[in-house]
């Protein structure tokens, strides 16, 4: 699990954490421009480590911004983080599961297959509708190696999944096509959330996604 900070400055109190989803890297949230606030952005994950409290105790403010996997992540790695708002996107805390998770089968054998051919993009290049994750200048993986995080990710996600956290908010995409939105209305609504918003499974195009919840 690589933890990068895009931004760190001893005059900001107020923190931004993104556990972003699977595959992803902070090219994703990059764009997102939040003067004010310390930004670390979570990722890569063929390991998990748990934030620990102490590391954020000068913060006065702890924003949570998760992402798909990195919901299930964030359950696993921020259950002693102070949480001011904590915001699931396109997700749940149930990734593998047959009413409540995503089609992993789906993705996995997309990735395999493209893998074997040598492409890279686990999703079309096509970034004209927000409908993709954005460019950037940090690095991508191999397709080889982000199908050993999901294998990693599903692997762990099916052994153990347990909600921990309070959740604020979750945003449910109506055209995503990663994780069904049904099956996220169906865990969403069992705890009394559920908002639903115009967009793909990656939900970071317009950045009033962030910025309105920091005005909460």
């Amino acid at each position: 699990m690589q933890q990068i900070w895009l931004k760190q400055d001893e005059a900001n109190r107020d923190l931004i954490i993104y556990m972003l989803g699977w595959a992803a890297s902070p090219n994703a949230i990059q764009h997102i421009d939040t003067p004010g606030y310390d930004v670390l952005a979570c990722c890569n994950y063929t390991a998990l480590s748990p934030l620990r409290a102490e590391n954020f105790a000068r913060y006065r403010h702890i924003y949570l911004f998760a992402w798909s996997f990195g919901i299930w992540v964030a359950e696993q790695c921020c259950t002693e983080l102070p949480l001011h708002r904590a915001i699931a996107l396109n997700g749940t805390p149930y990734p593998v599961h047959p009413e409540w998770g995503m089609r992993l089968r789906v993705v996995l054998r997309s990735m395999r297959a493209m893998a074997k051919s040598g492409a890279n993009n686990p999703f079309a290049e096509d970034a004209a509708e927000g409908r993709y994750m954005p460019t950037g200048p940090y690095p991508d993986r191999s397709a080889a190696e982000k199908v050993d995080e999901l294998m990693y990710l599903a692997g762990a996600a099916e052994q153990s999944s347990t909600a921990h956290l309070h959740w604020h908010k979750a945003y449910i995409a109506d055209k995503d096509e990663i994780f069904p939105p049904a099956r996220m209305w169906a865990y969403w609504q069992t705890v009394g959330l559920g908002t639903g918003f115009d967009s793909w499974h990656y939900p970071f195009a317009n950045p009033a996604i962030v910025l309105d919840e920091l005005q909460s």
